[in-house]
């Protein structure tokens, strides 16, 4: 119980700028040829995911001129064609995404494992004053929940993030290309959607880390009362323990709710403000797609949309 003295830890300190491209240059170093080869697989991946517009506006174009001319049988041959190469494309993005997705699961694995390693290799050097002012739960959280934290950061979050980048340079490129008007209305759709997003992140992110403050103490403690229970019990203090603890999990309680509240309600409001976007962008294309004077079509507006 004398590992009691200290209330909290570094871990309660905001993360200093530099901590991602950090991170990245440590998994860089564990896997230099797998993570350059995982990351040309994203970005196909991510290319592709693009494309499927631009075929559906050639192929809009088509259906448009043979429903003038009514040669049907000369446009099912350019509409195959088009479909094959759609369909090899895919094949390829299929073949990429499968790939990123099994070596990205060995480098996370990979580096958790390497970084626990580091971790153990350097607390072997601390003084043992830093292991008598930590709870020894809070030293085995860094182990457990703040390692297995960067689990989700690089298998799912930093390949989302660049596929979500590529993606967004290639789509609005393409949507430049098809009406600058439109791309300026959903521009100023994305405004909202980007302040709206960082004021839920924002608070969300507050919370998680208060969450890993408490899961840190609450498991320290915990650690501390079940170890030392014949200590406990010798000066009875089973209901100031018991006191405690339901403090603690109070807290870990509403840390936890205020965290995921703000982390669950982030997609629905974001998924909405995309609906609403998406019936301006309709409503001011079909006004343009009918004036006729930026040369908006049918096709390129389905594709647009």
């Amino acid at each position: 119980m004398a590992n009691n003295s200290t209330e909290s830890t570094a871990r309660g300190r905001r993360a200093p700028k530099g901590v991602l491209p950090r991170l990245i240059r440590t998994v860089f170093s564990f896997y230099p040829v797998l993570l350059p080869i995982t990351l040309v697989c994203i970005l196909i991946n991510a290319v592709v995911s693009s494309i499927p517009s631009v075929f559906m506006q050639n192929a809009i174009a088509v259906v448009e001129d043979t429903f003038e001319s009514g040669d049907w049988a000369s446009a099912s041959g350019t509409i195959f064609t088009l479909l094959a190469l759609l369909v090899t494309l895919y094949a390829i993005s299929l073949l990429a995404n499968v790939l990123y997705t099994q070596l990205m699961a060995v480098i996370t694995q990979g580096t958790l494992a390497k970084l626990r390693k580091k971790m153990f290799d350097h607390m072997q050097d601390l003084p043992i004053r830093y292991f008598d002012t930590h709870n020894h739960g809070d030293i085995m959280s860094f182990y457990t929940n703040d390692i297995d934290t960067l689990r989700q950061l690089i298998s799912q979050s930093l390949p989302q993030l660049t596929i979500s980048a590529v993606t967004l340079v290639s789509v609005f490129c393409i949507m430049v290309y098809y009406s600058i008007w439109l791309a300026m209305v959903v521009l100023c759709g994305v405004v909202v959607m980007f302040f709206t997003a960082r004021y839920v992140s924002g608070h969300s992110s507050r919370y998680f880390l208060q969450q890993q403050i408490t899961i840190a103490k609450t498991e320290g403690f915990m650690e501390e009362m079940m170890n030392g229970q014949k200590v406990v019990k010798v000066f009875c203090h089973e209901d100031k323990a018991i006191e405690e603890f339901n403090e603690l999990n109070e807290n870990l309680y509403h840390s936890a709710n205020r965290a995921n509240t703000f982390s669950l309600v982030a997609m629905p409001v974001n998924g909405q403000l995309a609906n609403l976007s998406y019936v301006v962008c309709a409503i001011v294309g079909g006004m343009l797609a009918l004036s006729g004077a930026t040369g908006l079509t049918l096709g390129k507006l389905a594709s647009f949309l």
